[in-house]
């Protein structure tokens, strides 16, 4: 599955590990200021992770299922998972405002599937959206970093259920034990939770520097050879 963080230090840095399980996906950047991988489910291609030169960032990973939060059409008071982060691309919605949004209006899944957002505004504040459960606030100052992967963060810190997800493990104390994180860092970090077997494959690997306005990625868990997207400064 797949792993994600921020780290809110002298630079803002997100990282992200997309594990697929053969689905096609694809680069956009045709609006020059987001970074975006799009995934096709079985449902045609849609966003499913990105960056902008911002700093605003978000992502749509799996998660298991308490069977709430099923698809409904949206309307004033409802959205979901895909629509949300669609709104977001086009500035629908601005993430500055995300906490009152989220207050208004319900997210719940796309048809046949169970998902949670993370999402980033450009001032290092985090939200964790999980339809039928609940919406996690993790202000910049809360805390240096946060980390998400593919259990359910809203049963973990508010039920009280204990975190089976040994890469959420490893990546927190990782980030414990940083004296310093910086692109370097957060790529070793990415690397020692890449997934090598089984059904889901680590096939593309982000990092992404505010300071350096810059995306950096590598492809098929090959971490030594990367490619670099620099946002243009307008």
């Amino acid at each position: 599955m797949c792993t994600s963080f921020i780290y809110r230090g002298q630079d803002t840095i997100i990282g992200m590990n997309f594990d697929n399980n053969g689905m096609k996906y694809s680069i956009d950047t045709k609006n020059p200021n987001w970074f975006t991988v799009q995934v096709d489910g079985g449902r045609g291609k849609y966003p499913s992770f990105g960056v902008d030169r911002f700093g605003r960032f978000f992502n749509n990973l799996v998660v298991n299922s308490n069977g709430k939060g099923l698809y409904r059409r949206p309307s004033k008071k409802v959205t979901h998972t895909t629509k949300l982060i669609t709104d977001i691309l086009k500035g629908v919605i601005s993430t500055e405002n995300l906490e009152e949004y989220l207050r208004n209006v319900e997210v719940v899944n796309v048809p046949d599937w169970s998902c949670h957002n993370m999402i980033c505004d450009s001032n290092g504040n985090a939200w964790v959206v999980e339809p039928g459960r609940g919406n996690i606030s993790s202000p910049a100052k809360s805390s240096p970093f946060f980390v998400m992967t593919n259990f359910s963060l809203w049963d973990y810190l508010n039920e009280n259920v204990e975190c089976n997800c040994d890469r959420f493990k490893s990546v927190t104390s990782a980030f414990e034990k940083a004296e310093q994180v910086n692109v370097e860092t957060a790529f070793s970090i990415l690397d020692s939770v890449s997934q090598r077997n089984g059904e889901w494959i680590t096939t593309f690997s982000m990092v992404y520097s505010k300071n350096l306005n810059t995306v950096y990625y590598c492809l098929n868990g090959d971490f030594n050879e990367r490619f670099e997207y620099k946002f243009l400064l307008s």
